[in-house]
């Protein structure tokens, strides 16, 4: 029996973005056929055609706003200039974008705030004063505004680690409660920079969003850690009960198209996970290093460079999947 033409449970969960309990609804509701792994009859296989089908159903977000997190527990990967690359370009298109620092290094934030009264060691004005409550969300945003359009971001700071410390129970559900009942967002995309870790911190923008994204650097070992984010995700769909975090993809970073071991990892990131998979690589590029020196996103300060061309890329492949796997009219706009 083909394996191409048949996909386990757990390929099936993980293709779909789902937890096990749903794909066990899904499949008594629908009355999926299943047939025997040649290879242990207990093993029950599903038509690969028919789990794609249902990867094609739209999900339904019943908010204005779409939220994506980049995540990848190994740092160094892109995260952050991933993070304000595509809330800029989506911000560029017309989009209302809040872009969300919830990492403790606070890179976004010093890559973009040139505010000489913010003190990066307050914890006023960061996700933990609103976890807090010392803070309503929305005068955590400060808007910045470029010559081309307006991008909102809630700074952060090292003090956000006391995520981290807080009682799991209250602050991992905290975001996709607000962000469920935020009935006026004014946002049609919320992006959320993460740290390196699976902690707290990061489990909490996880569960609160629609999308994640994984910034992959290009080479074979990184590629191997993927895994590590996949079944974390599955662990959030477990206790969101739902098809979110569904995986948006994940895209290769600092590709070198003349060293073998970028090709290496493309093809390997490709073959494990073969409906995942940006078609855009992030290249090594001098100029993307040198935005954040600059306070702007890399679609201002080097619009012709190959970074910014790959990230304007990229955009259109997030905005394109986005928009195919959420059921029309399920948003008001």
């Amino acid at each position: 029996m083909s394996s191409s033409e048949h996909i386990s449970v757990t390929e099936a969960c993980e293709f779909l973005g789902v937890s096990p309990d749903t794909f066990r609804r899904i499949v008594r509701d629908l009355n999926l056929p299943t047939v025997s792994d040649p290879t242990d009859a207990r093993v029950k296989l599903y038509s690969r055609a028919s789990i794609l089908a249902l990867r094609q159903r739209p999900l339904a977000i019943p908010t204005r706003h779409r939220v994506i997190t980049l995540s990848n527990n190994k740092g160094g990967v892109s995260k952050t200039t991933s993070a304000i690359s595509l809330a800029a370009e989506a911000a560029a298109d017309g989009f209302k974008v809040l872009l969300i620092d919830s990492a403790p290094q606070a890179s976004a934030t010093v890559s973009l705030l040139d505010d000489p009264n913010w003190n990066l060691e307050s914890d006023q004005g960061i996700l933990l004063s609103w976890l807090k409550g010392d803070a309503p969300f929305q005068e955590l945003i400060k808007p910045i505004r470029y010559r081309n359009y307006q991008l909102d971001l809630i700074p952060s700071s090292p003090k956000n680690d006391q995520i981290d410390r807080a009682n799991p129970l209250e602050a991992v559900p905290a975001l996709r409660e607000f962000f469920e009942s935020w009935h006026d967002s004014p946002y049609d995309y919320i992006f959320i920079d993460t740290d390196p870790s699976f902690g707290t911190l990061v489990s909490m923008a996880q569960v609160g969003s629609h999308f994640v994204i994984c910034p992959v650097q290009a080479d074979v070992l990184s590629v191997d850690g993927t895994i590590q984010l996949t079944r974390q995700l599955q662990r959030a769909r477990n206790l969101t009960k739902s098809q979110f975090p569904s995986l948006l993809g994940f895209f290769l970073s600092r590709f070198d198209s003349r060293r073998r071991v970028c090709k290496e990892a493309l093809d390997t990131l490709k073959a494990a996970y073969p409906d995942a998979v940006f078609e855009s690589v992030i290249p090594d590029n001098v100029r993307l290093t040198e935005s954040p020196g600059q306070k702007a996103p890399i679609n201002l300060t080097a619009p012709d460079s190959k970074g910014a061309h790959a990230y304007k890329a990229l955009w259109k492949e997030v905005r394109e999947r986005v928009e195919r796997a959420v059921a029309p009219n399920a948003a008001s706009a």
